[in-house]
């Protein structure tokens, strides 16, 4: 329930799809998913609900941080070229770097930590704790496959030009997510204060 949504990293994981084929694409979601799988670790195993009223009370803070992330992200995609791989260009070390910044991206994305809360912080037993980690983990790995599996499918029928269009609109909605993250982190920082 919590990868499915179209978000940031549902962007991103398109855009790095179109760019890079399926390594790329599970690069993303596998970052992703090692998110998720982090964040119902902590949730069930009880630190979780410790911290959730200080999450709630900096929400401010932690949109602001991906709101300046995803705008960084932007800026990376829009200077990016587009290359039409023919070969699984890049090796280990491109993928390494493609998890690596989506990890990073996701554990800033206040959404999915709001999200994770609500979801298992409310369903999750203490005997179910392994069940649910490992259920979170290979839900969230079969949705971003799927996605990148559909997305490298529709690959095939773009042009370079049609490829680097996809990245200049990837470009603006992460930026414009990361606009609208600031705005509702200095409102909520003004509401804070006030």
């Amino acid at each position: 329930m919590v990868a499915a949504p179209i978000g940031p990293m549902g962007v991103l994981c398109i855009q790095r799809t179109l760019g890079g084929g399926m390594a790329g694409g599970l690069a993303t979601g596998l970052g992703a998913a090692t998110v998720h799988l982090g964040y119902s670790a902590f949730i069930v195993l009880g630190p979780g609900a410790l911290t959730q009223p200080w999450i709630a009370a900096n929400v401010f803070l932690l949109r602001a941080i991906s709101g300046i992330s995803l705008i960084w992200f932007a800026i990376r995609i829009w200077r990016n070229d587009v290359r039409l791989p023919t070969t699984a260009e890049g090796g280990r070390s491109r993928f390494a770097d493609t998890y690596l910044s989506a990890l990073v991206l996701g554990m800033a994305n206040p959404l999915t930590i709001v999200l994770f809360f609500a979801v298992l912080h409310a369903s999750a037993g203490i005997a179910a704790v392994p069940s649910v980690m490992v259920g979170v983990f290979l839900g969230s790995v079969m949705w971003w496959t799927v996605l990148t599996t559909v997305v490298v499918a529709a690959r095939s029928r773009l042009s370079k030009r049609r490829l680097e269009l996809s990245n200049k609109v990837a470009s603006l909605i992460l930026v414009g997510l990361g606009l609208a993250a600031l705005s509702k982190s200095a409102i909520g920082a003004l509401g804070y204060l006030t």
